[in-house]
């Protein structure tokens, strides 16, 4: 659901100015999702609870698209960067190299996903996904790995 920033919380909007001081938010919604495994899921129950994660949209000084989502106290708990033009890291060629899909052509939008377990902005609290996208035999995949870049 599209908000406009005054059906945001304060406590929301403020985090994202910290955060993020240099990237300007696009647009906000609320998040009918639950965090899974590499990923967000939407939420068949959403309907009928309320809903406490509100996301916001933006561009980064890099020119790449940036989601990140808080709760609705204003701690962050995901961010999710996607970009074309990044080079594919060679921990992740090698991890990737190594992986059932070897075989198959990485193309597309690669992701850096960010996960803040305990909403802190502690880098060494992190945990970090590089996703590529693969495809072979008109079969497309979206893979997942550990990260410990800097982005």
């Amino acid at each position: 659901a599209k908000l406009t920033v005054d059906q945001v919380p304060p406590a929301v909007v403020n985090a994202v100015k910290t955060n993020f001081d240099k990237n300007k938010p696009e647009t906000w919604s609320k998040f009918p999702y639950a965090l899974k495994e590499y990923g967000w899921v939407y939420d068949m129950g959403a309907a009928e609870i309320a809903l406490d994660r509100y996301e916001v949209v933006m561009k980064t000084d890099r020119k790449t698209d940036l989601w990140a989502v808080y709760t609705n106290k204003g701690e962050l708990v995901e961010t999710r960067e996607m970009s074309k033009d990044i080079p594919v890291p060679s921990d992740i060629m090698t991890q990737f190299q190594n992986s059932q899909y070897k075989d198959w052509n990485i193309t597309g939008n690669k992701e850096i996903i960010k996960y803040y377990h305990d909403h802190s902005l502690d880098k060494t609290k992190i945990e970090q996904h590089f996703r590529i996208n693969v495809e072979k035999d008109g079969v497309k995949r979206a893979i997942s790995f550990n990260f410990k870049g800097t982005n």
